[in-house]
């Protein structure tokens, strides 16, 4: 029998798996960038929160460009915690590496096994904003799948609005 106690804050294990600067080092080698900011407003928000499926509370995000490689670190919550993965997208817009570098619930943890993480390899973003090809679940795990899935659609997406607006119009 488990016993509640007001006030009383259920633990969860918290489970690192990379450090941020030990992934950026898996997108970009010795030559990490420096950090960038991009703005959340207007229409771009409002495609994130289509990707995430709930609103999105943060102003702006953080991330890592160079040779048109993006590299992006998302918190997303799985169950009841937040996630913490890393997802680094090629110049043309294919996730290139995805790790999950923070896990906090009890269950689901299965989500860092390289095997999993391999099928996004390659992966784009389609029209509706979905992922172009389906990620086979782990039983157990479906509320950590869903999450790097949103996650993965949401980089995807950031990854073409920063490419983009650095485009030059004709």
């Amino acid at each position: 029998m488990t016993l509640c106690l007001p006030g009383i804050v259920r633990a969860y294990d918290v489970t690192e798996y990379l450090e941020p600067n030990a992934f950026l080092a898996k997108v970009y080698g010795d030559h990490v960038p420096d950090i960038s900011l991009l703005p959340i407003r207007g229409k771009l928000r409002d495609q994130i929160e289509a990707a995430l499926g709930h609103r999105y509370n943060g102003m702006r995000l953080r991330y890592w460009q160079q040779d048109g490689t993006t590299a992006w670190i998302i918190d997303e919550k799985s169950k009841d915690q937040p996630m913490t993965i890393g997802i680094g997208v090629k110049p043309d817009a294919e996730i290139a590496v995805l790790e999950l570098l923070v896990y906090r619930e009890p269950r689901g943890g299965e989500v860092h096994q390289a095997g999993f993480r391999e099928q996004y390899l390659g992966v784009t973003l389609t029209d509706s904003l979905q992922l172009s090809r389906e990620v086979d679940g782990i039983t157990g795990a479906t509320l950590s799948v869903d999450a790097m899935n949103r996650v993965a659609a949401v980089a995807l997406l950031l990854h073409q609005a920063v490419t983009e607006s650095a485009t030059p119009s004709p």
